[in-house]
This record gives structure tokens, sequence and C-alpha cells, in this order.
């Protein structure tokens, strides 16, 4: 059976996998229009780190992984961009961080924090824009179909590929709660959802965790949390935190964010 220590292990010796010729990781080539609420979580120097969304005027939403332990002065998101670009101007500090009070980054459950950042953003609803957050307790139909969902993002084309410049799209299956858990033996909980296609190579690699897994266009139904490595192997669909079984800590801990 699968372990989160074991797929650490597989994602370090996994670097050098060939893939398949002709097959898709992280999708294709889209722009910020199609997604104005996508934002680039930057460390200090400006490159990008994580994925993250856009829920208010001064409120993102990401992984908790991708913030666990950083200081707010140390991290900053490019917003209305579709290429990134160190040295792009639209830029805005982050002046706290929320991480879920439960998280474990041994178990990797509770994964899903909060940024406040220094000013707000003014929504031009063209490529800058909020995503839309489920009801809490929103679920999918619990079916063997699934559902269509689209996941966005800069993230690898492949386990230890360059880092997207141009923002990418792919879309996906939604599984049900069974199909995820048992997918990947149990590792997975009811406060996960997964998304992926059945036959693999389609979906999250490094550097799309914290970017948003939508349903029906802009509703955000997941934030990228892991996956097994090498990215995208059959038959494990990519894990995320379900976003609706956090909606009432999300208006708990930010006012006026949704």
């Amino acid at each position: 059976m699968w372990t989160k220590y074991a797929l650490v292990l597989f994602a370090l010796v996994g670097v050098a996998y060939c893939y398949p010729q002709g097959r898709v990781v992280n999708g294709t080539d889209t722009v910020i229009e199609n997604f104005p609420f996508m934002v680039s979580l930057r460390g200090s120097t400006g490159s990008h780190s994580c994925g993250s969304s856009i829920i208010a005027p001064r409120w993102i939403l990401t992984a908790a992984h991708c913030v666990y332990g950083a200081k707010a002065s140390s991290i900053s998101i490019q917003f209305a961009s579709t290429e990134l670009n160190a040295n792009s101007a639209n830029v805005a500090k982050v002046k706290r961080i929320i991480v879920h009070e439960n998280y474990s980054s041994t178990d990797i459950t509770n994964d899903v924090a909060l940024l406040e950042l220094s000013g707000q953003l003014v929504y031009n609803y063209k490529t800058i824009a909020p995503v839309t957050l489920p009801e809490q307790n929103f679920e999918i139909p619990q079916t063997t179909e699934g559902v269509p969902g689209v996941l966005a993002g800069w993230g690898r084309n492949y386990t230890g590929g360059p880092v997207q410049t141009i923002l990418q799209e792919v879309a996906l299956k939604i599984y049900s709660d069974e199909q995820c858990i048992s997918l990947h033996n149990n590792e997975t909980t009811v406060d996960n959802i997964c998304g992926g296609v059945d036959e693999g190579w389609k979906g999250q690699c490094n550097g799309d965790s914290g970017g948003p897994l939508l349903y029906e266009g802009n509703i955000q139904l997941g934030i990228v949390s892991w996956s097994i490595k090498p990215c995208t192997t059959p038959p494990y669909p990519g894990v995320y935190t379900k976003v609706s079984h956090y909606v009432d800590w999300i208006k708990e801990n930010c006012d006026s964010c949704v």
C-alpha cells in the first residue's frame, strides 16, 4: 500500500522517469482572462512557488504546505498575468498568513491557508476577479462517471521539468470520494477530492500546489495538495483539499471574504 512517505521517496528517485511521447501533464496554454482569479505565489526572489486564487479584494486562498513556516514579509503574489515575470508590476505584498490550525505536514491534512494582502486588489472582471466558492459541505454527484473539472496553473510539465511561464489549463475528471479513497489505497479522506483522467498523464505537478480545481467554470472545489510521483502516474489522480469542507473556516478567519 502506498504511503505518503513512499510518495516522497518515489519523487526523489523518479525524476529521470521517461514519459510516453505525446502525453500531456499540465495541459495547454491559456490566458488570464479565462481565469482572472489565478495568482502566482512568489518567494523572496520573485520566483513562482505555488498557485493561489483570489477570493476577495485583499484575501487569497492557497494550500497550507505552500506557506507553512514562511514569513509574510518574504512572499508576494503576481496577479492579472498570463505570463510569470519576476519583474512584473502586477505584484502585491502579503500582510498576514493564516494556516489552518489543524494542518498536519506529516499526514498532509487540512491543507488550506489564507493570505491577507497589504492592500486591496481592484476588480476589473477581465483580468482580476474572485473565484466562486461552493456552499459549505457541497458534494459532487457520487457516481463512477464523476464530473468534468479544469485545473489551471503554472506547474511543471513533468516531474523534474521546468516551471511553465505561460498559464496552463487542463480538463480533468473529478472523482467520487469512494473512487478517490480506493485509488489511493485509503491514503485520502472525505476532506480530499481527486482530479485526473483514468488513463493518467494529465493533471497537477510541482508548482501547481495551492491552485484551484474548478467546476462549472469558476467554482473552486479543490486546492492542489499532493500527488504520487512521477506526476500524473496512472491510475493515481491528483489529490486536492476539498474546499466545500472549509468554507465555514474561511468565513471565520477573514472578514468580508465570501
